[in-house]
């Protein structure tokens, strides 16, 4: 006997359509509507659990504008110095590890035009079926956990890459230093300039203090530029020693929050790898002796994913992403980095192209790569 095939769609739409309870409702759908979209991938942030944190492993960071914290996560802060740190720390809600934790280092009172908090730019090619831009935009979800030392109304903002589109919306936070869950539906933006190609396509931005002049109303689109956030919402940064975190941060197509889509670490360390990729010494390999380098020796390594654009490169040491001497080729000047056995330059971005660090003394080589938007 055949079996009739009933669609995703028309099972979430019977489930809303019944005498269950509301709370049986959400049950059902929570079980459904994965299916109406896709069962993978449906989860436009990257990282989103905190587990993947190349840079800086642990270590609490007092970053400036626009360096990236954990993989992906880029911290906002337009003062000359850092007014938050930022910290991986293990501290989560149940069913997931860890959490991206920031520290307000003082009891800042924002200016008008500056802004802080922490975000993530999503590149084009994964944001170019929401269709923003266009009379058929699509409505996102963003859902995440969150603890705060401090209570009340909070906010965050979606905006496309020239900032001159921004969405603030809000949530409560009712309980200090608890998890709580929640969960914002943005409807897509009809208008403006959205990137669909391999440039920032959009950004989800998690506000802890914003001035007058990069704020608006919550809950609707706003054609001011640098709308940041939403007017009258907590600032975090104006309160010493304040904290937030989040963690299980999720952005998805359509109006209704499913569960975080957990990923295995190597698939999430890959997908950073796009955009980041710190080598260490023990990844390299041994250094061996060159035949025509002037200080005799090299190191060769490969790339395991094709980079998002050519990649600008360091040799580090591994840590804070500074050039350490012992990589330097003996006179002062910068180590020679070359695709094996080709042009010197930054050309190689793809999987499994080698690379070499040429021109190096002592010690253990290490490089770090970056393709970020």
């Amino acid at each position: 006997m055949a079996l009739t095939t009933v669609s995703s769609d028309r099972l979430a739409t019977n489930v809303k359509n019944t005498n269950f309870t509301a709370a049986e409702k959400q049950d059902l759908t929570d079980d459904i509507l994965p299916l109406a979209g896709q069962i993978g991938g449906r989860n436009l942030l990257i990282n989103g659990d905190m587990l993947i944190s190349q840079r800086f492993g642990s270590t609490s960071k007092a970053l400036t504008n626009a360096q990236y914290s954990l993989d992906r996560w880029q911290v906002v802060n337009d003062a000359g110095g850092s007014k938050f740190t930022t910290q991986q720390v293990d501290d989560a809600p149940v069913g997931l590890k860890k959490s991206l934790k920031m520290t307000s280092s003082s009891a800042y009172s924002v200016p008008a035009d500056e802004v802080y908090g922490v975000g993530q730019k999503i590149e084009g090619l994964n944001t170019n079926q929401l269709m923003f831009g266009s009379s058929d935009a699509k409505s996102i979800t963003i859902s995440f956990f969150v603890k705060s030392s401090l209570t009340g109304t909070f906010n965050g903002s979606v905006l496309n890459q020239d900032m001159t589109r921004g969405y603030p919306w809000t949530y409560t936070i009712s309980a200090a230093n608890t998890w709580e869950y929640k969960t914002v539906t943005v409807a897509g933006s009809t208008d403006g300039t959205w990137l669909h190609d391999h440039r920032e396509g959009m950004r989800i931005f998690w506000n802890m203090g914003s001035g007058t002049n990069r704020s608006g109303t919550a809950g609707q689109w706003s054609t001011s530029q640098y709308t940041f956030g939403a007017t009258g919402a907590t600032s975090v940064v104006g309160t010493n020693g304040a904290t937030l975190q989040i963690t299980g941060c999720q952005v998805e197509e359509g109006s209704i929050a499913t569960s975080f889509e957990h990923l295995s670490t190597a698939t999430q360390l890959l997908r950073c790898q796009r955009y980041f990729l710190q080598d260490f010494a023990s990844q390299i390999g041994t250094m061996y002796e060159a035949w025509s380098a002037p200080n005799g020796k090299f190191a060769t390594f490969n790339f395991p994913v094709t980079m998002r654009v050519a990649a600008t490169v360091n040799t580090t040491n591994g840590t804070d992403g500074v050039v350490n001497s012992q990589f330097d080729n003996g006179s002062g000047g910068a180590v020679t980095v070359q695709k094996h056995g080709s042009k010197t330059g930054v050309y190689f971005y793809n999987a499994g192209t080698q690379f070499q660090l040429t021109g190096l003394t002592n010690g253990s080589p290490g490089a770090s790569f970056s393709a970020e938007l």
